[in-house]
């Protein structure tokens, strides 16, 4: 069974939370072999994913969380429809008596409340009034329900994630939270409905604080879209037949118009708004799903990328070795050709004096030279406007924190090049950077516009 693209990312994304916790191991060894040539990366992303789900027997675990969603979402939704069976029941007043306004209060007021606050926190984008009690149950969960596999927590935890944060999330809330009121409604409206079948009512209405005036200017509001779509509504004398207190005995086709106003109300000014919101919800978590993206910036997808497409794959810029042979039978470290162009022009930042620029592995004729102060860089800057549709390499140090300067230059250079590379040196293989160090330069090549596959790290050794 073929599954969307959007599920595919949240299995990846299931597979890097384990990953930071546990070390997966696939036996079959397949896994590097088969993305090696992969040339689209999420799709040897979704391969790798599936051998060690496969290998590590995960697939039921993988799919606890979403299995425990629907149990929940069931609950909820028969939770739903039992309010709206009691809000009608308790309206019922007597033995035949129907209190009107109290029963569009239990039916309609708290959700037309509810929609008005949906409105205003998709509007101004809180997340609040969209989700509500929902966003903390979901997050909440995932951490308070046991889990015995080991690997349980972090697969949970992403799934949750993926389906309940950012732009997804706040859709995906919204569409639950029409459903439950739908349902809410949809009770109510049937149970009303079996009771106006099976029995014979009055219907009564009463206020202690408000007047009798207020009432009746309501019921006059509610009526004028009905009567447009031909249903029958309560005449002004009718309606003050209906107060509490007056001693009258109802026709039966005073009785018929108020249930049908009751029904029309609920229908009209509840239920098809829902729908209506339902189905927005419904279409914009869809659209919300197919632009879900990977963060690919992210320093696990980095490593990975580096692994497995040759683009990205880790390198080393080798000097020149001037000084005289001493050790007999030494490794032989061999460079890694990365695949740029031709025609890639390089420039350095600020690299301090840990690492020499250039290395002997660049043309002279390619390098621009490094930026060292706003002289350097308006002297590169000028060469750069010379060059037609430049395509630049910039190199840095990955062990310096890089900070708005540093920012400041790369997008600079960057603006002036068509295509456009950064690397990130590092002059010892054996003292690693950390990953936070790491996480950090990659979002500064996010904010430079560098696409992911274009951050490369390399060894001066």
């Amino acid at each position: 069974m073929s599954i969307s693209n959007f599920d595919k990312r949240v299995l990846i994304e299931q597979i890097r939370s384990i990953e930071a916790e546990h070390t997966l191991v696939c036996d079959s060894g397949q896994i590097s072999s088969n993305h090696s040539v992969h040339r689209d990366f999420e799709n040897g992303l979704m391969e790798r994913a599936k051998s060690l789900e496969e290998c590590n027997d995960l697939k039921p675990i993988l799919g606890r969380a979403e299995r425990l969603s629907r149990y929940a979402y069931t609950i909820a939704l028969t939770l739903a429809a039992l309010l709206g069976v009691l809000g009608v029941i308790y309206a019922v007043t007597g033995s035949h008596t129907i209190n009107i306004y109290w029963l569009l209060l239990v039916l309609l007021g708290f959700n037309l409340l509810s929609m008005l606050l949906w409105l205003v926190g998709i509007s101004l984008n809180l997340q609040g009034l969209t989700a509500g009690a929902l966003a903390k149950l979901t997050s909440w969960l995932p951490s308070h329900i046991q889990n015995k596999n080991k690997y349980g927590t972090q697969a949970d935890h992403a799934w949750v994630a993926s389906h309940f944060s950012g732009n997804v999330g706040k859709w995906q809330f919204s569409k639950v939270t029409h459903e439950l009121w739908l349902v809410y409604l949809l009770a109510g409206f049937t149970m009303l409905v079996l009771q106006l079948m099976a029995r014979q009512y009055d219907f009564v209405w009463g206020t202690t604080l408000l007047s009798d005036t207020a009432f009746v200017a309501l019921t006059d509001v509610l009526s004028v879209p009905l009567q447009a779509l031909g249903l029958a509504t309560p005449s002004t004398e009718q309606v003050h037949d209906t107060q509490i207190g007056i001693a009258q005995t109802l026709t039966a086709a005073h009785r018929y118009s108020w249930a049908q106003f009751l029904l029309g109300a609920l229908l009209l000014f509840g239920i098809v708004p829902r729908v209506l919101l339902w189905l927005w919800s419904v279409l914009m978590r869809t659209t919300a799903r197919r632009n879900f993206a990977l963060d690919y910036y992210l320093p696990y997808y980095i490593n990975l990328r580096q692994q497995l497409m040759p683009l990205a794959s880790h390198g080393q810029i080798i000097d020149a070795d001037t000084s005289p042979r001493v050790v007999e039978q030494a490794p032989i470290k061999h460079p890694v050709v990365h695949k740029l162009p031709s025609n890639t022009l390089w420039v350095s930042v600020e690299l301090g004096n840990n690492i020499s620029w250039p290395p002997s592995s660049i043309d002279v004729d390619t390098d621009l030279g490094q930026v060292t102060d706003s002289e350097t860089l308006t002297r590169i800057l000028q060469k750069l406007q010379n060059e037609t549709a430049p395509v630049i390499a910039v190199a840095v140090s990955a062990i310096r924190p890089p900070d708005r300067g540093v920012q400041r230059t790369i997008s600079t250079l960057m603006s002036s090049s068509s295509k456009h590379w950064l690397v990130l040196l590092q002059q010892h293989e054996d003292e690693p950077v950390s990953t936070q160090r790491l996480e950090a330069w990659y979002r500064l090549a996010k904010v430079c516009k560098v696409p992911a596959d274009h951050v490369i790290s390399m060894n001066v050794v």
